[in-house]
């Protein structure tokens, strides 16, 4: 994908890797928002396609709107105007003490807001649904208030904020009431008492806070729903509202109009989003099929019932014909609105054959989707370039820009047009040698010129087989370094088998069936110039104390890298042990420290600016010293071996070396490979 601004990495421009408090997400959410919002944009009511709405259909239900609904429409007037007279501060300060009182987040009656906006919910509901099944049975989305908090429980979900939006749009059948999983949700609604609080600032350079509550709701949306190129919200503001349409580059609200005087488009947009759009109109990538929970069991073979996390087909990447079936939720997904929106699956080629269920066969896969810059070299190329691939990295099968009827997905054509790392559940000492196989290759990258500068827990995958020949291997070269100003791109040249067809007339009769036959693609040698891109880049959590600290004007070095290594370490163990400690079957005494030790994991990992995360990025950090923690005794002593438990001790005095303030000393591949050597030697 391309044509997206490059995502530069700033002290405010982090990653969300796990829970954190809401005030400090927000103020991240806000830092990244500066100069990427658009207001008063028509486009969007074009993109909603309101004026495809029958007029007919308009004068109607505008014509007995006000009298069927005057008692919520009174309602709602009279709170804007209390409102009113109170200033927007008082009523922010409402809601957050509202927060405040509430803060295992277990709201059960609604959102958390000031009692003039919780006023508001029900009677809107009322209002959207009106308009939504206005002269029809039932409408194909409903508009609806949850009585519950939207909470993480999936295994990519993992320590995503619980929250709420104060309205959803879900799909026609699923229970609102019930359903915790933001993939039952197509759009969302923000609701604010106030005109006063619209989204448009009244003071210049400022960002609302109903802008940042929805941000806020739009990137947890695109992250626990993938496949998401965009999200649309719609945002109440006393009796005013407007559209906005949040995307990897920013936002885009519509004009302001008023319910109550602008009845008729208020019509069109509700009706719009109801009835007449699509799930790919509201930002589904259109390339992609969503499966049912019955084809998802019948292609991975999955006997159990209930429901299952869907496969997706993802059709064909770059200039390689083959499809690819998604095989579970994500190994890895990002929690940022703005940037990349990196998601890894696991996945099989999808096979549809003439008078056959289709299936999925071959070597499971890693697929990795992403936005990229226009202005950086894009991956496929770096990973075609390397002339001998180290063991460890990522083998290369295809990629390229997505694309529709021929037009790449960027941000640009959608706005212009209408349209974890993963352990397995045995043992957790496999990361050790894999750590020395990755840590083997990212040094024969470095000395064919390559600088991966992203090593993160998101870049860092473990094979499904722990007796694969190869156990781990690092993927995403897209923010690496290179050495030479032009890559040379080798000829490639891609066999596809193509099965018999049936042709039928226009009668639909069997006409022939054609033979099977195969189709040769090649793409010839060629050389591309290197797109440098931003200097300072990679994934926050991650990053070396140095990098978090320094100035932009830093040199991204091997060293760094290096550091990083230690925390993705850090990161896998104990987002291992939170795992295993949590589950019935532990033992009693490590199920009882399961608190702890995720109130340690998050404290390490779960920081959203730079100076915070930095620090615990140095020899005290709670991630490399908690296995002497007596209050995690049980935990370390039931799932982790001496030899890691030693490991991690030997890795604090190298973080204490590479982090000494006064004389920090540069760290090498064979400093990390020493202590994982002698680590992998006491393995039994």
């Amino acid at each position: 994908m391309s044509d997206i601004s490059p995502h530069l990495l700033r002290s405010d421009a982090l990653s969300y890797l796990v829970e954190s408090k809401v005030g400090s997400s927000r103020n991240a959410v806000k830092a990244n928002l500066v100069d990427k919002i658009v207001y008063d944009d028509p486009a969007v009511f074009r993109r909603l396609r309101t004026h495809q709405v029958n007029d007919n259909f308009v004068a109607s239900c505008a014509a007995s709107f006000q009298a069927v609904n005057a008692d919520d429409i009174e309602t709602l007037k009279g709170v804007a105007a209390r409102a009113l007279n109170q200033k927007v501060e008082d009523l922010e300060e409402e809601e957050a003490a509202d927060k405040a009182s509430d803060p295992k987040k277990e709201e059960k009656s609604g959102n958390h807001g000031s009692a003039e906006e919780k006023k508001m919910y029900k009677p809107l509901v009322r209002l959207f649904n009106y308009i939504a099944n206005f002269g029809q049975a039932t409408a194909p989305r409903n508009f609806e208030r949850t009585g519950i908090m939207l909470k993480p429980e999936e295994p990519h979900t993992f320590g995503f904020p619980s929250c709420s939006p104060d309205i959803i749009i879900t799909p026609y059948g699923v229970k609102a009431s019930t359903s915790k999983q933001w993939r039952d949700r197509d759009a969302f609604g923000e609701v604010k008492p106030s005109n006063k609080q619209r989204p448009k600032p009244a003071t210049a350079g400022t960002i609302p806070d109903i802008v940042i509550q929805s941000a806020n709701y739009a990137r947890l949306f695109m992250s626990c729903r993938p496949f998401m190129l965009f999200c649309v919200g719609i945002l109440i503001f006393g009796t005013e509202f407007s559209v906005g349409i949040f995307d990897r580059d920013g936002i885009t609200f519509s004009p302001a109009y008023d319910m109550f005087k602008d009845t008729e488009m208020f019509i069109r947009v509700v009706r719009s989003m109801a009835c007449n759009l699509s799930i790919q109109e509201l930002g589904s990538d259109p390339t992609v099929t969503v499966l049912d929970d019955d084809e998802t069991r019948r292609l991975n073979g999955i006997t159990a019932r209930g429901r299952v996390y869907p496969s997706a087909v993802v059709t064909s990447v770059g200039n390689d014909p083959r499809k690819w079936c998604t095989i579970g939720p994500p190994i890895w997904t990002s929690l940022s609105l703005l940037g990349r929106g990196t998601n890894v699956w696991r996945v099989r080629e999808y096979v549809e054959e003439v008078d056959k269920q289709p299936c999925i066969r071959g070597n499971e896969m890693v697929l990795k989707t992403a936005w990229r810059s226009s202005a950086r070299t894009p991956e496929s190329d770096i990973y075609m370039s390397i002339t001998q691939p180290p063991e460890g990295l990522a083998k290369f099968e295809c990629g390229g820009d997505v694309c529709i009827a021929g037009y790449p997905i960027a941000v640009q054509n959608l706005r212009s047009h209408p349209v974890y790392t993963f352990l397995r559940d045995g043992d957790i000492d496999p990361p050790t040698p894999v750590l020395h196989r990755l840590v083997l290759a990212h040094k024969d990258l470095c000395d064919q010129g390559i600088l991966h500068r992203d090593i993160s827990a998101g870049n860092v995958l473990l094979t499904a087989n722990p007796n694969a020949s190869l156990r781990g291997f690092i993927t995403d070269l897209e923010f690496a370094r290179i050495v030479s100003s032009s890559l040379t791109k080798p000829e490639v040249t891609v066999t596809r088998t193509i099965s018999p067809k049936n042709r039928y007339d226009d009668q639909g009769r069997l006409l022939f069936r054609t033979q099977g036959t195969a189709s040769t693609h090649t793409t010839f040698a060629s050389t591309v110039t290197v797109k440098r891109g931003a200097s300072m880049t990679g994934t926050a959590q991650f990053m070396a104390r140095a990098i978090l600290r320094a100035s932009s004007s830093t040199v991204h070095q091997a060293q760094h890298d290096v550091e990083s290594f230690i925390w993705v370490l850090a990161y896998c163990v104990m987002r291992n042990l939170c795992d295993r400690a949590s589950r019935p079957s532990a033992p009693q005494d490590a199920r009882a420290q399961y608190t702890v030790l995720k109130s340690l994991f998050s404290v390490t990992f779960s920081q959203t600016t730079a100076r915070t995360i930095a620090a615990q990025r140095q020899s005290g950090s709670l991630g490399l010293i908690f296995p002497t923690d007596d209050d995690v005794e049980a935990i370390v002593k039931n799932f982790m071996s001496d030899p890691l438990v030693n490991l991690f001790a030997t890795l604090g005095g190298l973080v204490h070396k590479a982090t000494d303030p006064f004389e920090p000393y540069p760290l090498t591949h064979d400093d990390l490979l020493a202590p994982v050597n002698d680590a992998i030697a006491l393995l039994p």
